[in-house]
């Protein structure tokens, strides 16, 4: 299992380029951590704004790690000082929250802590890239 820990708003910063390759936005997510990080224990170790924590059966951290890679550019137009692609956006995937089943939607707001397997949650991570869903 793994656990994702998400942001639960946007960050922003006036400048737009900054805002949008170094901001987190809602849904992203900031870290991937092993199932032994929390205990779900929500009494002992609550889960606190802008935090959401959501752990997923059926997938190992190293399988979620793909979901930790930042948005490159694609049409070679935009490089980095060693000719790379750069970096056009924190990260390539998010989790689309406010469409996610209202079961887990509700427990989200509840307790900002869900359970679910891969297969209820691969259909509500986006790919920002092309906008594909199915993680």
């Amino acid at each position: 299992m793994a656990l994702f820990l998400l942001l639960d708003h946007d960050n922003t910063n006036p400048n737009p380029i900054k805002d949008e390759r170094g901001c987190y936005k809602r849904g992203m997510i900031v870290e991937v951590y092993d199932d032994s990080r929390h205990d779900g224990d929500l009494v002992r170790n609550p889960v606190m704004p802008p935090w959401v924590l959501i752990r997923v059966t059926g997938v190992t951290k190293e399988q979620a790690l793909k979901y930790m890679q930042p948005r490159y550019d694609t049409t070679g137009l935009i490089n980095d000082n060693d000719g790379n692609p750069a970096v056009v956006g924190r990260r390539l995937y998010r989790v689309l929250l406010d469409t996610l089943p209202a079961a887990i939607r509700s427990k989200i707001l509840q307790d900002r802590y869900a359970e679910v397997s891969q297969s209820q949650i691969r259909d509500y991570i986006q790919n920002l890239r092309d906008g594909s869903t199915g993680g």
